[in-house]
């Protein structure tokens, strides 16, 4: 029998993969029914644009911060409220973008023409000022009325020559635009020209690729990106390096997922260190190759009890934006809003008089792995009749049962600094200082440790706390290092604090057994493109079809939450950005930590 599971890519809770994977299609799945064929007592299963639900073990493993806006918003409104395109409604396939390019081509005219009117709005999810140009004749004032007021913006018709998206802008400002065709009669005569603005989150690159990609429209470069070749000068890259081979490193992903994620197009972090970002060269950052087995508990608001309990390992190579893991238990209810349906005979009773669905699980005897790299997320399922044993690490691609795969676009692996700064949108974060704690280690005893904490806060004001080790094993023989293994003079990370998000039950995290991995282990994370050398086929979790392209998860009811105990609390949250770069001149220790390591 075909098993898989859903480890995260990225931290992921049970918010944006979960959400994703509610309207794909997966092989051996059944398509889902309307309420009317699930069980008798099935609570509520909110309905996405597609008919098709997924098997509900796959979403057992997901721990992924900053994406519950998309199961809250949909597909719709998250990818405007990005900031990427005010009507960004489709990730678009390569074939149909190509299409779209040509048709926009064919239309130079519309595209180049004055703007009939321009429409300015707040984007709700960055607060940051948008500007939008109506252009072409077929546009009138009834059309633009009632596109402005999709977006709550404010409209201005009769314009002249200075007064479109440019007017008050600085040409240092604007990366280009971002040209999209109109919706309805007379479409290709209408052109919406979206002003792509350069900041922190995008570089000319990172507005080319977010028009191109997210929405499915034309990118045309102006102010700092112009140029002929359309793809922008590199000199303007505020978050992310060029590299000799032509990609971008460093670069976080856009809005509040950048808090926590690399952006997808990003070939992974620097080993040298990320220039001129607040953590670089911090000895308290992740390591950027490194492994360690995970063992995780989930409780809920208001209790200790553990309802779930997961265990297995993972992989990061975050040099190159991968992330492996290898799931190898999982027992317990997994209470998530979204989650597929399942059998009634795994329906938790007192969940589901709630109205909400919390679903038993119980993988002990099978191994799943989840594979992110770059934009693409990979699921692997094993064959029953291996003739080795499966154990975390597998490298033989010829035990592959089945492979699917998901398209992120923009959303990268974490970035291993994500805990110790505030760049990405709406968050925060608050340096802790030392304590001393119960840690529970490779024998599943209870040692005492001492760990740096910060704790980091995302856009729902929930907290998580990163407790990093304090002591290396040689921190009293610094001196004398030639000898020792550098893992030994690493601050691992050792429990990490996951909240809910509304969307789950908080969880804690250990790390246990940590080793450094070397470019010599690439085969860790090259297991599809093996596969696929071989013969394997990753089938698109979306089944493939251009109209199954919509990114997100379903539209829920904002009154569907799941509470936390780790909601931000005014009385004890203080803003603290310190990150022990020796590079980053941060604010100023307080007294007793200058000499701190």
């Amino acid at each position: 029998m075909t098993k898989y599971a859903l480890a995260s890519g990225f931290l992921c809770s049970s918010s944006f993969l979960l959400g994703l994977l509610l309207e794909t299609r997966m092989p051996h799945v059944s398509h889902a029914a309307s309420s009317s064929n699930l069980p008798a007592h099935h609570p509520r299963v909110p309905q996405s644009s597609s008919s098709t639900y997924i098997d509900p073990k796959f979403h057992g493993h997901l721990h992924c911060p900053y994406a519950a806006k998309w199961l809250v918003d949909g597909p719709a409104k998250a990818s405007r409220d990005l900031g990427l395109d005010s009507r960004g409604r489709k990730l678009q396939g390569g074939a149909d973008r190509r299409r779209r390019r040509n048709q926009e081509d064919d239309a130079a005219s519309t595209s180049t023409a004055a703007a009939m009117g321009r429409c300015d709005f707040t984007n709700a999810f960055s607060g940051q000022a948008t500007c939008l140009e109506f252009r072409g004749a077929a546009w009138t004032e009834e059309i633009m009325i009632a596109r402005c007021e999709e977006e709550s913006g404010a409209l201005e018709l009769e314009l002249d020559a200075t007064k479109g998206c440019r007017d008050g802008m600085e040409d240092t400002a604007l990366a280009g635009w971002c040209l999209k065709e109109g919706e309805g009669d007379a479409a290709d005569e209408r052109v919406e020209a979206t002003a792509m603005t350069i900041s922190s989150m995008a570089d000319c690159d990172g507005n080319r690729m977010a028009c191109q990609t997210f929405v499915g429209g034309r990118f045309v470069p102006d102010g700092v990106c112009g140029g002929d070749d359309g793809g922008g000068e590199n000199d303007n890259v505020f978050d992310g390096e060029t590299t000799d081979a032509g990609g971008t490193t460093c670069a976080i992903a856009p809005g509040a997922i950048g808090a926590a994620h690399q952006a997808a197009y990003s070939s992974g972090y620097l080993r040298s260190g990320c220039p001129d970002t607040p953590a670089q060269n911090s000895p308290y950052m992740w390591p950027l190759k490194w492994a360690a087995d995970y063992e995780s508990h989930s409780m809920p608001a208001y209790t200790d009890e553990v309802v779930f309990h997961a265990k297995g390992r993972t992989y990061y190579a975050l040099d190159k934006n991968w992330k492996r893991s290898d799931t190898v238990y999982q027992k317990g209810v997994l209470r998530t809003i979204g989650q597929s349906p399942c059998s009634e005979e795994d329906i938790d009773p007192d969940f589901a008089e709630k109205g909400l669905l919390g679903c038993w699980k119980n993988q002990t005897d099978y191994m799943t792995t989840m594979l992110h790299l770059g934009n693409m997320m990979y699921f692997l399922s094993y064959r029953d009749n291996v003739t080795d044993a499966l154990r975390p690490g597998e490298t033989d691609p010829s035990k592959i049962d089945e492979c699917i795969s998901i398209d992120l676009a923009v959303i990268g692996n974490i970035r291993p600094d994500w805990f110790l700064d505030k760049r990405g949108d709406d968050t925060d974060v608050q340096y802790l200082g030392n304590q001393h704690v119960y840690y529970s280690d490779e024998n599943r005893t209870s040692v005492p440790k001492l760990v740096k904490q910060w704790r980091k806060k995302d856009f729902a004001s929930q907290y998580f706390v990163m407790s990093m080790m304090g002591n290396p094993p040689n921190r009293l023989e610094n001196n004398a290092t030639d000898n020792i293994p550098v893992e030994d003079t690493l601050h691992w990370p050792l429990i990490l604090n996951i909240p809910g998000e509304g969307f789950g039950d908080d969880q804690l995290q250990v790390y246990r057994n940590h080793a450094l991995l070397t470019d010599d282990d690439d085969d860790l994370f090259t297991l599809v493109q093996r596969y696929e050398a071989m013969g394997g086929v990753c089938g698109n979790a979306r089944g493939g079809d251009d109209d199954a392209s919509d990114i997100g998860p379903p539209v829920l009811e904002e009154e569907a939450y799941i509470p936390s105990d780790l909601e931000v609390d005014p009385n004890s949250w203080v803003s603290n950005e310190y990150t022990f770069s020796p590079v980053w001149q941060g604010p100023t220790p307080e007294k007793g930590d200058e000499n701190d390591d």
